[in-house]
């Protein structure tokens, strides 16, 4: 992406602009930066204002996707979300966490066992649940780790994540009727040449609040497919104050 970069005209900025911009074009090297020319048209432009009023003047810019106006880290942090996003990939930051919720039905345990060929009559059977130490036939286990799969699949870390390792502690039994709550956190990562491998820990609870499963996984995450933001500590350059 090729992108413009236009300045207002600095009357009272409250923080240091060029140092910011330079910051940002390191951070997101993969595009190429040119100086304001308004005739020209760019994939995108970013106008950078010195403070919240944003006088910076956009008529006569043109971009191919969009142009952006700057001022506050929420604003540099917005378009750079947009970029990764054209290029396809999506942004983690540590500690992102997804939770997500689904009520387990005695047909969900038929279709499981149908797919997988799991005919272990504790699922089904009161007599041999009880003989178990169950008041009544319970979930497959596997199934239920399977949700915290199904979420580390297509919510966090999402499309293209490929599983490295999975460990799984079961606490509680799960019953059909019961609703489940699970939860993915991100706590970790390794970056590597051409991917980061995340660490991962997904929690399963029922209605009652209560565990009954703990995973803890590390995933393969293509820098095609991922990028990793780092949130490092701010200098007095990089604070912005309040106008």
């Amino acid at each position: 992406m090729v992108i413009g970069i236009k300045y207002c005209g600095g009357c009272n900025p409250v923080y240091d602009r060029a140092r910011r911009v330079r910051r940002f074009m390191e951070e997101n090297p993969a595009h190429e930066y040119k100086g304001a020319l308004n005739e020209q048209t760019y994939d995108y432009w970013m106008v950078v204002c010195g403070c919240s009023r944003r006088c910076a003047k956009t008529n006569g810019l043109i971009a191919r996707k969009n142009v952006f106006v700057v001022w506050d880290e929420e604003s540099f942090h917005q378009m750079e979300q947009e970029l990764k996003r054209a290029e396809g990939k999506k942004i983690l930051k540590l500690y992102d966490k997804v939770v997500l919720s689904k009520r387990i039905t005695g047909e969900d345990t038929t279709a499981f066992s149908n797919l997988t060929g799991d005919e272990n009559r504790i699922h089904r059977d009161v007599e041999v649940a009880r003989k178990a130490g169950f008041d009544r036939p319970i979930i497959p286990g596997m199934f239920v780790d399977s949700l915290v799969s199904s979420v580390m699949g297509t919510k966090l870390p999402g499309d293209g994540t490929l599983y490295l390792e999975h460990n799984a502690r079961f606490m509680r039994p799960v019953y059909p009727g019961d609703t489940i709550e699970v939860t993915v956190s991100f706590y970790s990562y390794e970056e590597r040449k051409d991917c980061y491998v995340g660490s991962f820990r997904g929690t399963c609870k029922n209605q009652k609040g209560d565990r009954v499963l703990v995973v803890n996984s590390r995933q393969m995450m293509r820098k095609e497919l991922f990028c990793v933001k780092v949130e490092r500590e701010e200098t007095d350059d990089d604070k912005f104050r309040t106008v």
